[in-house]
């Protein structure tokens, strides 16, 4: 019933962009991107897609939140895992900084395949900087309690596409309304199942390399910090897909905003050096 719920949530959230923020202030929404994708022969240029958060020095004003530094070092599980999908190739590579989450905007969006075309495999990497700052988040709404912090999505055929996979990160409990720290979760999920409540070593204030897959028969999560895995991988199980619902896909970081008092952005936290690999289908 849960993973129901939340593919109801996700699809609602990309419909509707998440129109609530802490301070009752404008949307922070991206929308799809419309250009072509990068390709492992181009990416010299400035990627496709849209990001509404921007790397930038200093202190947010909007926030309060300091701007971490861009500094994020990648980890590695070694060469892509082909298993059923032998043909991988790298379809978007955006190095450098591309997300800082602010209130005025906390998402970044893209195609990663030329119109038309889908996947038998996906294989999305990004560095993530976090920072400690949940009590600093809570103090922002106070009506609120962010349960779940958005890491990273894949949607398929857009608009209002099916979630192929999607990761979250899961720091806090709302307990007898109250909110407090409860332990370091990481839950991952796709339209068909969903795996929550996985415990690991996922303190805030780490640098983590970020592996989110989806193939057959899995949707799976692997964090890395220091070229070491952290914690547990995390899956999903997941029929192969079908390629129909795979065509013009998106990939998402962030969150547009604040959904039902419990997801949210993580303001404050950088994405970086970002790269999709596709076993890819015309």
């Amino acid at each position: 019933m849960r993973h129901v719920l939340f593919n109801l949530f996700l699809s609602a959230l990309l419909a509707c962009g998440g129109d609530d923020r802490p301070d009752g202030g404008a949307t922070a929404t991206s929308e799809p991107a419309t250009g072509e994708p990068a390709t492992a022969a181009d990416t010299t240029g400035d990627p496709p897609g849209t990001t509404t958060g921007t790397a930038t020095t200093g202190a947010d004003p909007t926030t309060g939140l300091p701007w971490p530094e861009p500094t994020a070092t990648s980890g590695t599980d070694g060469p892509v895992d082909g298993g059923p999908c032998p043909n991988y190739a790298l379809v978007l590579d955006r190095p450098g900084p591309i997300l800082w989450a602010t209130t005025d905007g906390s998402v970044y969006e893209s195609a990663f395949l030329p119109p038309g075309q889908g996947f038998n495999c996906v294989r999305v990497e990004f560095d993530l900087q976090t920072l400690d700052n949940l009590d600093e988040i809570v103090a922002m709404d106070p009506e609120g309690c962010p349960e779940y912090f958005g890491i990273a999505s894949v949607f398929g055929t857009q608009p209002a596409g099916k979630v192929l996979a999607t990761a979250f990160y899961h720091p806090m409990d709302r307990v007898r309304g109250a909110c407090t720290l409860g332990a370091s979760r990481f839950e991952v999920g796709n339209h068909l199942a969903y795996t929550a409540d996985t415990v690991g070593p996922w303190s805030p204030g780490q640098v983590w390399h970020v592996i989110l897959e989806a193939k057959p028969w899995l949707t799976r999560v692997t964090v890395f910090s220091g070229g070491q895995q952290v914690g547990p991988t995390v899956a999903a199980a997941l029929d192969p897909l079908d390629v129909a619902v795979t065509r013009d896909p998106v990939v998402r970081l962030g969150l547009p905003g604040p959904v039902e008092d419990r997801f949210y952005p993580w303001y404050g936290a950088t994405w970086a050096n970002l790269q999709v690999w596709a076993d890819v289908v015309p």
